[in-house]
């Protein structure tokens, strides 16, 4: 009987001297599946006798819901398979269809690039090869290129995979780029963005002036050769001399594959006359293409900028040594935190953070704006007619979510329905806003299979990954006991909270926790109020506990609130006598000035916060704060993490470790 070996070779040369080894893993699955194979989306490797290549065993995937993902991953970690390493894998194929297809070896992450492919009849043993050097660090994936064998079982069988050695690793020569405009020469490759009437020049005050304007878009730009996952840090001045004061807009605009896209990173109103300052923290994305621009002001506006920086952050996170957040409270609660896609791409960010934090949330990727397919809800409701069908998406969150199973970290998702960040075509029929608003029983339809789609997919694909949801976000109105008035109150009415629990405790995994979250819950009536919906909740016996949004600021919050909203919360019991899950899901602290004296105040501030939290250590499931490090805080300017923008540990993080 043939078995698991891995084989070491050793090929000597003159003088005795040993040249690299290759690792040789020969894989007949006659012993059962080794430990590198993993399952990825709903298929479920096992060992059958049913065909097989060589022997009497191959290796069976099956269980496959529709997806090519829903497929088997080799850990490559596990068998030295790593960036640069050149890897070569060869393996037999057999695809119970009638049908021909492609069957690829690809990445399992990243850009998920087909790495070798070959297209072979149904139910016919064939060879498949790949040689490669992966250029990011991810699994290796096994699946189906044809949408026709989506739902097809597959078997591999006779595999060996041959590992060679690892490069050295090479400092590159190349500075990080620290770009500063300097028009002395000329435009320095800045350019006009327009439809060809915009031109660029430089003026006597060394700013860079754009004439001939005939839209808020035209502007100058620049190209700039980012570095996926890493920071940068941006500042430019902007002047107009024609109107009293108008507004202006630092932007990007990136593209992969050919699309275009874009985002706003800073927002600034130039006075007439004056030189205003724009500054921003960009983490790049995974685009082949990067171009900043400065737009705005009025269509025909003429303006200047200059001094242009593109700096960027050459970090080293934490210090060696440092106390890990999760160790500390490991015997307590977890601690976690929030990220944004792009922080994701940067492997050298990940290990920090993962080394800190043991469940981690995405700060926009998990969103009803990010998951909900308007597109194709438009074309699914013109093709059908059916106005209660849905089409989701979930690109923005795969990398986070492959990172953490990948890693073995949780992940809490937020949120699932939120009157915010819930495009407003979901409320009308047809998904147009020009259409009056669906009925209560169309838009609980919607619900339903909105959440049953993104929970079904997320159990699917990761299965344990996600251990909650926030299912409802901010659903009762600041300084009132009612619920804030929506379209989700206009729609379906009051109640729509209950639905939403009833939707996901019918479809979320056993044992997932389901939060309601909100803010604010010192002040005494929206306190009430969110008392009152959590009890309508328990009653249903849908909810499982409560987060309390924790965004403070340092001298401007009265604690003897804050601890009175947590011991009135806290007394509620769940329909089976237990106590209410608490979590601190979104917590930071903002100051007025980043001085030493407020850094002192915002320590002392998060220790009282955390002498708080261990009173109830025992209810208490998570404590995350919202981001890790100042400048990626949707508070910025106002300093409110445990780390510094240069990613070393704050007074206040010390406070809460000590």
């Amino acid at each position: 009987m043939k078995k698991f070996l891995i084989v070491l070779l050793a090929m000597f040369v003159a003088l005795s001297c040993a040249a690299a080894e290759d690792t040789v893993t020969a894989c007949d699955f006659e012993t059962g599946v080794p430990a590198q194979f993993i399952q990825s989306g709903s298929a479920a490797p096992a060992v059958s006798n049913a065909v097989a290549h060589g022997g009497s065993s191959a290796l069976h995937v099956k269980n496959r819901s529709g997806n090519n993902w829903d497929a088997v991953d080799l850990n490559a970690k596990a068998l030295g398979i790593d960036v640069g390493v050149p890897t070569k894998i060869s393996a037999w194929v057999w695809v119970d269809s009638e049908e021909e297809g492609t069957f690829v070896i690809a990445k399992a992450g990243g850009d998920y690039a087909t790495l070798g492919s070959v297209t072979c009849p149904g139910r016919e043993w064939t060879e498949i090869t790949a040689e490669f050097n992966l250029d990011q660090p991810v699994n290796i994936r096994f699946q189906n290129l044809s949408e026709n064998w989506n739902h097809a079982e597959y078997y591999l069988d006779d595999m060996v995979i041959t590992v060679g050695e690892a490069p050295e690793t090479v400092e590159s020569t190349e500075p990080p780029l620290d770009y500063a405009s300097d028009f002395s020469a000329g435009t320095d490759g800045w350019y006009a963005r327009s439809a060809g009437t915009a031109s660029v020049s430089v003026t006597d005050e060394q700013g860079l002036l754009i004439v001939g304007r005939t839209d808020t878009w035209n502007s100058p730009g620049r190209d700039f050769p980012l570095v996926t996952g890493k920071t940068y840090q941006l500042s430019v001045l902007v002047k107009q001399d024609q109107l009293d004061s108008v507004g202006f807009i630092l932007s990007i605009a990136h593209s992969r594959d050919g699309s275009e896209s874009y985002e706003n990173l800073a927002t600034c109103t130039a006075r007439k006359g004056e030189w205003t300052l724009m500054q921003a923290t960009y983490v790049a994305g995974r685009y082949d293409t990067h171009v900043f621009y400065v737009e705005g002001g009025h269509a025909d506006t003429e303006f200047q900028i200059k001094d242009f920086v593109c700096t960027e952050q050459t970090l080293k996170y934490g210090k060696a040594g440092i106390p890990s957040l999760k160790d500390v409270y490991a015997e307590y609660f977890d601690f976690g935190t929030a990220v944004t896609g792009n922080e994701v791409l940067d492997a050298d960010r990940m290990a920090f953070y993962e080394s800190q934090f043991n469940i981690f949330t995405a700060g926009n990727e998990m969103k009803p704006d990010s998951l909900l397919n308007v597109g194709e809800c438009i074309k699914a409701v013109r093709q059908g007619g059916d106005q209660t069908v849905v089409k989701v998406k979930f690109e923005s969150c795969i990398p986070l979510l492959d990172w953490a199973q990948e890693n073995g970290v949780k992940i809490h998702g937020h949120t699932l329905v939120w009157h915010s960040q819930t495009p407003e075509m979901f409320f009308h029929e047809g998904y147009s806003i020009k259409n009056p608003l669906v009925s209560r029983e169309v838009m609980l339809a919607r619900m339903e299979s909105y959440i049953q789609q993104v929970l079904t997919w997320t159990n699917q694909n990761y299965p344990g990954v996600i251990v909650s949801w926030d299912v409802v976000n901010e659903a009762v109105a600041d300084g009132s006991s009612k619920l804030r008035d929506s379209l989700w109150t206009q729609v379906v009415g009051e109640d729509f909270v209950n639905r939403a629990f009833e939707y996901a405790r019918k479809y979320a995994a056993p044992g997932t926790l389901l939060y309601y979250n909100d803010y604010n819950s010192e002040n005494t009536m929206k306190n009430l109020g969110i008392r009152r919906l959590l009890e309508s909740l328990i009653a249903e016996g849908t909810v499982d506990g409560y987060g309390f949004q924790s965004h403070y600021t340092v001298n401007n919050t009265n604690m003897f609130y804050v601890k009175i909203a947590w011991k009135e919360i806290a007394k509620l019991l769940l329909k089976d006598g237990s106590p209410i899950r608490l979590r601190v899901s979104e917590l930071d602290a903002g100051i007025a000035a980043n001085t030493d004296a407020n850094w002192q105040a915002q320590a002392l501030f998060y220790d009282e916060l955390m002498q708080l939290y261990m009173q109830y250590a025992e209810q208490l499931e998570a404590v995350q704060v919202w981001g890790t490090v100042d400048n990626l805080s949707w508070r910025a300017d106002s300093y409110p993490l445990l780390f510094d923008a240069m990613s070393q540990p704050k007074p206040a993080f010390y406070a809460i470790v000590d």
